[in-house]
């Protein structure tokens, strides 16, 4: 029974692995769509039409907007079409907007997207976009951006109003001050950045100098920090962007430092994550510890079994995000959801469940279903192959240095 599961979840990998791949490539192949329809030009500026659609100076459709007795011109613009386009979280937003020519923004519509579902959805939710409508390109600067989906949010603001900025100096031959871009070391230079740099070096020390104080403060600043404060725990959808090659290398420093960390130590020293740094973790030990009186003492083949649940959890969420492009498959964490911007009632219940669970079997989401955790076993499992070669080494003789090595026999 244990060899056919293992050829199960070896065939899990590979199918794994596989769906990756050709969801990747399929994405890559996929085109953001350039033309709008007529009712989506309709809903940013009435009255022009997709076939008066006009090639030069750039890509535009004109128009006109009567305010006050008078007429402006204006035009109609899909940012995929312009330089530079709305990079996101992960990936491109293209947006269909209209402008007249004083700079005012008339209406903005999302065209296509391929953002991560959760910012994307704190963007609709806070109603971001018709808040930058009738405002002035110049003023886009102003507005406040979406907590929890800052990155996002910045983008869009910054990306639009350059293509204003284009389009005004291109069709209606405005003279445009130039942007002032600030260097893009800068956003390494944060206060979160440095608390997490703080964060994870005690995290690596707490791998080699233990101790229950100790321990716990690493736990506490994590926990303080990483959940509370950046809201950015590792999770599914982040390994996930990372498969696909698509994490926000550019626009989000601290999930650089952190997914560049997390993997490093993983394939070095193991989960160090999982063992001294997440803050989910921090909270099912301290729920143990509440409850450990309590302590539910599980057989071995029980704990074996369930052991196994999140290679299905994995696979489950793989099959869900990659070839159904259902991408809120990967928001199957309590800790996504409870270190969140924007709480859901279902997130919480899960969070509640699971830390509930936890106060009478230690770690009960790490041992049990979590699949960030499965990821990092797989990713370290290396560590095993390299011991056991250590071993028969050592087993063989051939690298021994003692006295006596030389005799027959030895």
């Amino acid at each position: 029974m244990v060899k056919a599961w293992n050829r199960i979840k070896i065939g899990m990998l590979a199918a794994g692995v596989a769906m990756v791949a050709v969801s990747d490539l399929g994405l890559r192949a996929k085109k953001q769509r350039l033309t709008p329809t007529q009712a989506e030009l309709n809903s940013v500026l009435p009255g022009s039409s997709v076939k008066n659609k006009l090639l030069k100076p750039i890509p535009h459709y004109p128009g006109v907007v009567r305010s006050g007795g008078g007429t402006r011109r204006a035009a109609a613009l899909v940012t995929a079409e312009l330089p530079p386009r709305i990079k996101g979280y992960v990936d491109e937003i293209n947006l269909l907007f209209a402008l007249d020519e004083d700079g005012r923004i008339l209406g903005i519509k999302v065209m296509s997207q391929r953002e991560t579902p959760y910012y994307f959805r704190l963007i609709r939710n806070a109603e971001f976009l018709p808040r930058l409508t009738g405002r002035n390109a110049s003023q886009l600067a102003e507005i406040k951006v979406v907590s929890g989906a800052s990155v996002s949010s910045k983008a869009i603001i910054a990306d639009l109003q350059a293509a204003s900025n284009l389009a005004l100096k291109e069709i209606f031959r405005r003279e445009v001050p130039p942007a002032k871009s600030a260097p893009r070391l800068q956003a390494y230079f944060q206060p979160s950045v440095f608390a997490l740099l703080i964060v994870l070096l005690l995290g690596l020390a707490a791998a080699f100098f233990r101790g229950r104080r100790f321990r716990w403060l690493v736990y506490g600043l994590s926990l303080a920090v990483i959940g509370v404060w950046l809201k950015t725990p590792l999770s599914l959808p982040h390994l996930f962007q990372i498969a696909s090659l698509q994490a926000p290398w550019q626009s989000n420093p601290g999930l650089i430092i952190l997914c560049g960390f997390v993997i490093l130590t993983t394939i070095f020293l193991g989960p160090l994550w999982c063992a001294r740094l997440c803050p989910f973790a921090a909270l099912q030990d301290a729920a143990f510890e509440l409850g450990k009186k309590h302590r539910w003492r599980l057989s071995p083949g029980v704990v074996r079994f369930a052991r196994e649940l999140r290679w299905v959890v994995v696979f489950a969420a793989l099959v869900l995000y990659f070839p159904l492009r259902i991408r809120s498959g990967a928001e199957i964490e309590p800790f996504f959801h409870l270190f969140a911007a924007e709480w859901t009632a279902a997130g919480l219940a899960l969070a509640a469940v699971t830390l509930l669970a936890a106060a009478f079997v230690p770690r009960f989401w790490c041992r049990f279903f979590c699949p960030t955790g499965a990821i990092l076993i797989l990713l370290s499992s290396h560590r095993r192959f390299f011991k056991r070669i250590e071993q028969g080494i050592r087993a063989s003789g051939i690298d021994s240095s003692g006295a006596g090595d030389d005799r027959p026999g030895a």
